[in-house]
């Protein structure tokens, strides 16, 4: 603008019109801006819920979005996180893609998202065992680059080797501790679930980049789980960091599912002995396509909703 353009009573007027509508603009309420950043892990989750998005008959198991909103983290089980035969590194999700549309599983995530629940991708640790550095920054990039591509929370490492009951896995979980977890202070979630203490070592060495630890020995009881708290919480350092795998059995194997019952008394304990611990259930919806009288399905999701009652009071 040419200052000698304007003259002397224009530009007074000018000046207290622009006065008047930069204290309105001061002093009025506006939006943040919607910037895309993960949410920070405020706190450690009570509940969390596999939700078995491949290997089982969809009849079997309860679908994503009738997940209750008190649940705090579902973890998809399961992705993969492996190489291709070029030798280059993927986190694939076939097996989930086979049973569901992948896009239809995120827009369902997403749904949950919206409502506070955070969604983490489990994947088995077999193709993480003693990863060179450089191996291990390449696969912990791709990671991060699917979480991005696909708007989810996190990772969750299934710490089970065909058989082998330990490995050690300390390059890939450092590496993907620069993303995830605890030490990335990227609000993305890092978490591992072990049975029988097996991988105790494991989880002690790389503790610092882990969230917190899950159980997957169903069967327990509630007087047993004590202890187990006790160890796995000396393992990843406080006992508020790990969270009691419980299970119906449309998931588990034959005879290795929580008695019935035991799992309300498992909540209760935690909740009274061990306050600020949880719980993880194995999968969710086991009763969901049960059918009443006339054939019409249950929709029934009281098992996690009783545990929630019982673990949140």
């Amino acid at each position: 603008m040419k200052r000698n353009s304007v003259n002397f009573p224009r530009l007074l007027f000018f000046l207290i019109f622009l006065m008047a509508y930069c204290k309105k603009e001061h002093t009025t309420t506006t939006n943040p801006v919607d910037i895309d950043t993960p949410n920070t892990l405020t706190a450690r989750p009570l509940m969390v819920e596999y939700w078995g998005g491949c290997c089982y008959d969809r009849n079997d198991v309860g679908p994503l979005d009738a997940i209750p909103d008190s649940v705090d983290v579902v973890n998809i089980f399961t992705l993969g996180i492996g190489k291709t035969s070029d030798g280059s590194w993927e986190f694939e999700h076939r097996g989930v893609s086979g049973y569901n549309d992948w896009n239809d599983v995120l827009t369902k995530a997403h749904a949950l998202q919206q409502k506070g629940i955070r969604i983490v991708c489990t994947s088995f640790s077999g193709n993480m065992v003693n990863l060179s550095g450089t191996e291990a920054a390449k696969m912990a990039l791709i990671v991060k680059d699917s979480l991005d591509k696909w708007q989810l929370d996190g990772v969750d490492l299934d710490l089970e080797y065909n058989g082998a009951t330990t490995k050690n896995i300390d390059s890939a979980v450092i590496a993907l501790g620069k993303y995830l977890g605890p030490d990335s202070k990227t609000g993305r979630i890092l978490s591992v679930v072990d049975y029988n203490n097996y991988n105790i070592a494991q989880i002690k060495r790389t503790n610092k980049y882990i969230d917190y630890v899950m159980t997957m020995s169903y069967w327990n009881t509630a007087k047993q789980v004590r202890s187990i708290v006790k160890s796995y919480g000396a393992a990843i350092g406080d006992v508020k960091n790990v969270l009691i795998g419980v299970g119906q059995g449309c998931a588990i194997t034959a005879g290795q599912a929580t008695p019935t019952g035991e799992e309300l008394k498992i909540a209760d304990t935690l909740r009274i002995a061990f306050p600020g611990s949880g719980m993880m259930e194995f999968v969710f919806g086991c009763s969901y396509h049960h059918t009443d009288a006339n054939g019409n399905i249950t929709k029934d999701v009281s098992y996690t909703q009783h545990i929630i009652r019982h673990l949140k009071q």
